[in-house]
This record gives structure tokens, C-alpha cells and sequence, in this order.
């Protein structure tokens, strides 16, 4: 790891990042590797870049110099300051949230312009959560690419309907 950090490291200096003015976060989760590179606010913004693309860029770029050294089986995900880990947290509360109107209104909601780990990250949050298991996630394609759909579980959906028009017999 510490090449990697070293790699980081010589990267910033390219952009005239004082090594002093960095710090690194190093977590490891079965097969998951989070490395966090501290930076000083004014720095991080330009290696996060817009919706986090450059800090993604030197993910891949890392990745790629440092294969070698990190297993098959291991995943390494590098972070500053934090960003990718309040994204993922904002989007599970956000699914969480849209997963209780679903349950109130009983209209899907489709999510658009996802990556493949942000559905992920939905599906898991959803599903692993035993609050919601009358609500389903599923991924599919459209016109436009994949989009996630939540809705409420469709024998759960069919009986909501039946309860409905019986009421309406009724009155």
C-alpha cells in the first residue's frame, strides 16, 4: 500500500502539493481497501472534480499502475476527503426515502444516469433492509441505458388493488 500512497503522493507534488499537506485513511473490509487521501479544502475540489470524475480518472490511473500489487479479489477504492463515502451515504438515505413514498403513494419511482455500483448500492440498501421488504428494486434497460425502478413487490401491489376495488364495490 504504502507505493500506492507514494504514487498519490507524486502526483500532487506534479500539481506543487506540499507531501506535508497530505494524509492518508487506510481502512480494509474482508476484500474492500478504502484508501481516504486528506487534502486541504481548496486543493481536494480540483482532484474531486465535478460529480467526483477526476478523482474517479486517478482511481483508474492507480489501479491500473499498481495491479500488480493488490490481489485479484481485492477492490481498491480511493477517496478525498470523504467524498465518495458522503455520496454513498446521501444516495442510500435519499433510496430510503424514496422507498417510503413508494410504500405511501404506490407509484414506482425510476431512477436515471446511474452507475453500475450506484445501483448496486441501492439494491443492497433496499434489500438488506428487513423495514422494507414489501418494496423491490430491479434494474433495466431503456432507451436511454439502465435505469432502477422501485415499486412495491407486485403480489403485495395486486392485493392493494383488490382491497381497493372491494371498497369501492362497497360504497
Amino acid at each position: 500500500m504504502q507505493k500506492i500512497k507514494d504514487r498519490i503522493i507524486r502526483i500532487f507534488d506534479f500539481y506543487e502539493l506540499e507531501e506535508s499537506d497530505i494524509s492518508f485513511e487506510e481502512t480494509k473490509e474482508g476484500d474492500k481497501i478504502y484508501l481516504n487521501v486528506i487534502l486541504p479544502e481548496e486543493n481536494a475540489k480540483h482532484f474531486i472534480g465535478a460529480k467526483g470524475e477526476t478523482l474517479d480518472a486517478l482511481e483508474i490511473l492507480v489501479r491500473l499502475a499498481h495491479q500488480d500489487e493488490i490481489d485479484e479479489k481485492e477492490r481498491l477504492t480511493i477517496d478525498i476527503n470523504g467524498y465518495k463515502k458522503e455520496k454513498e451515504v446521501r444516495l442510500q438515505e435519499k433510496a430510503l426515502s424514496i422507498a417510503e413514498k413508494v410504500r405511501e403513494t404506490g407509484r414506482e419511482y425510476v431512477f436515471n444516469n446511474l452507475n453500475s455500483y450506484e445501483r448496486f448500492l441501492i439494491h443492497s440498501t433496499i434489500g438488506e433492509n428487513e423495514d422494507f421488504s414489501d418494496i423491490e428494486t430491479f434494474s433495466e434497460d431503456d432507451a436511454y441505458g439502465r435505469i432502477l425502478v422501485i415499486r412495491i413487490k407486485e403480489a403485495i401491489s395486486e392485493e392493494i388493488e383488490e382491497n381497493i376495488d372491494e371498497s369501492s364495490e362497497e360504497n
